[in-house]
C-alpha cells in the first residue's frame, strides 16, 4: 500500500512532517484533525485492519450509499429520509477510508506490493456506485436521470484517468480543478442532507430537484476539472 495520490489531491506524506504543519496549510487544528486519525488508524492497526481491507471496505460504503440512494424515493418519505441520512454517513465513511488507508499503511509499515491496486481502482468503481445510484434512484421522477449518473460516474473516473495519464508522461501530479474526489463526496453528501430534510417534510419534488442538481455539479465540476489538468499537461510537457 502506498499513499494515496488518488485523492485527486495532494496527499499526505506519512513518512515526514503533516502537511497541516506548513504555513498556510491549517495549523495546531489541521495538527489535532490529523491526531485523532492516527490514533484510530492505530487502533484499526491492533485490531487486525490491513490496508487494502479498508480500501476494499470503502466500496461497501459506497455500494451502501448507492443502494440507499436508489430506494430513497421508492420508500414512504420518512424511511426515504433515513435512507438519505443513511447514504450521507456511508459518504463521510468512505473518505475516512480513503485517509486511514494511506496512515495505515505508512504509519504501521504495511506498505503492499499491490497497494497502488488497491489504492486506485476501488475509488473509480466506488465513484461509479454512488452516482448511477443517484441516478437510477431519481428515474420515477425524470426518466433521463440515470443518464446524469452514467455522465458524473464516467466524468469522476475521467478526472482520476487525466491525473494518473500526467504522472505517465513523467510529470508531477496535477491536482487541480473544482471537483476532486473529497469534493465530489462532500457536496453529494450535504445533498443527500438537504434532501433528507426535504422529504421528511413532504416536499418529494424538491427533494428529487436537489439531488439532480447535485449531479449536475460533479458533471460540469468534473469536466471543468479534466479540461484544466489537460491543459496543464499539455504546458508542461510542450515547456520541456
Amino acid at each position: 500500500m502506498t499513499t494515496r495520490p488518488d485523492s485527486d489531491q495532494p496527499g499526505t506524506d506519512l513518512h515526514g512532517p503533516d502537511e497541516s504543519a506548513k504555513p498556510g496549510a491549517g495549523g495546531p487544528a489541521a495538527g489535532r484533525r490529523d491526531d485523532w486519525r492516527l490514533a484510530l488508524a492505530a487502533r484499526l492497526r491492533a485490531r487486525g485492519a490491513t490496508p487494502n481491507g479498508i480500501s476494499l471496505f470503502a466500496i461497501g460504503l459506497s455500494a451502501l450509499a448507492g443502494l440507499s440512494f436508489f430506494f430513497a424515493l421508492r420508500d414512504p418519505p420518512h424511511s426515504g429520509a433515513v435512507l438519505l441520512l443513511f447514504a450521507a454517513l456511508c459518504l463521510v465513511g468512505r473518505l475516512l477510508c480513503n485517509r486511514l488507508d494511506g496512515l495505515l499503511a505508512r504509519r504501521g509499515g504495511m506498505v503492499g506490493k499491490a497497494g497502488e491496486v488497491y489504492s486506485d481502482a476501488p475509488d473509480r468503481l466506488a465513484d461509479a456506485l454512488v452516482f448511477l445510484g443517484v441516478g437510477y434512484g431519481l428515474t420515477p421522477w425524470m426518466a433521463w436521470a440515470s443518464d446524469l449518473g452514467w455522465a458524473a460516474s464516467l466524468l469522476a473516473v475521467g478526472t482520476a484517468y487525466v491525473r494518473v495519464l500526467g504522472m505517465a508522461c513523467g510529470l508531477r501530479e496535477h491536482d487541480e480543478g473544482p471537483m476532486p474526489r473529497r469534493t465530489r463526496m462532500i457536496a453529494t453528501a450535504i445533498a443527500a442532507v438537504l434532501a433528507a430534510i426535504g422529504l421528511a417534510l413532504g416536499h418529494a419534488v424538491i427533494v428529487a430537484w436537489v439531488l439532480l442538481v447535485a449531479l449536475a455539479a460533479v458533471i460540469a465540476g468534473a469536466a471543468w476539472t479534466i479540461a484544466l489538468r489537460l491543459r496543464a499537461i499539455v504546458r508542461e510537457l510542450e515547456a520541456r
